[in-house]
């Protein structure tokens, strides 16, 4: 049976990049929900808990919080090494740059990766435990699925090479259940990782997924669709998922 629970991920993930990639004319709505979804998976589930690690301070500043700020940086550098901004020039506003893309999509496989590690250590303390972090996992991996589709399609990525992406990222947490039981990965690194991917998400939410809403939708569209991205990923938080 849990097994089978374990392949459950999958099929969320899955059905978030369909609702992405099905959306066509309606993709700045999906940009919207998912910018939102993004802040607040950083906002309300990551940042919280790097203050619960016993991590190094530099600076004054624990590591893992630096991370944040290196991240959104690195992938800044990036994208201004891959190709200009579209905004420098492109007067149609889309982004044509598909690396950059798979960077971002590329960083959600990688935490669907760990949201599986979880699941399987859950599991390997108790059943009701791994359980319990499942309901959680197939929570976010439906947006984190939704979110990778459209980091794809908002550079340019085919929509062949996007549902291989959205295909890594539901396999991701289902190879990570069953690693998880077999890994044991120091609390120091999974914070500092958890601040990483924090800073990424920042990124591509505010440089990306915000602004491709805004461009082919309107202030209105965008502020309605942002903010209940980032209401749903609050709800999540208030109900322990």
């Amino acid at each position: 049976m849990i097994p089978l629970l374990k392949l459950l991920p999958f099929v969320t993930t899955m059905l978030g990049g369909a609702v992405a990639l099905r959306a066509h004319r309606r993709l700045h709505l999906v940009y919207g929900v998912a910018g939102g979804a993004m802040l607040g998976l950083a906002g309300f589930h990551l940042l919280p808990e790097l203050g619960e690690f016993d991590a190094p301070v530099i600076g004054g500043v624990p590591l893992p919080f630096l991370m944040v700020i290196a991240s959104f940086l690195l992938m800044l550098v990036l994208e201004e090494l891959i190709g200009p901004h579209p905004t420098d020039d492109d007067s149609s506003g889309e982004h044509r740059h598909p690396h950059v893309g798979l960077i971002g999509a590329s960083a959600l496989v990688a935490h669907s990766f760990l949201d599986g590690l979880a699941i399987g250590i859950g599991f390997t303390v108790s059943a009701s435990i791994g359980v319990a972090i499942l309901v959680a996992v197939l929570a976010h991996d439906f947006a984190d699925g939704m979110a990778t589709a459209a980091i794809m399609r908002r550079h340019g990525n085919t929509q062949r090479r996007t549902w291989v992406l959205v295909l890594a990222a539901a396999l991701a947490p289902v190879a990570g259940a069953f690693i998880g039981g077999a890994l044991h990965l120091s609390e120091a690194w999974i914070a500092n990782y958890a601040g990483f991917f924090a800073g990424t998400l920042i990124f591509f939410a505010t440089r990306d997924m915000i602004p491709g809403a805004r461009q082919s939708g309107t202030a209105r569209t965008t502020l309605v669709t942002v903010t209940g991205g980032v209401l749903l990923m609050w709800l999540l938080a208030a109900a322990g998922v």
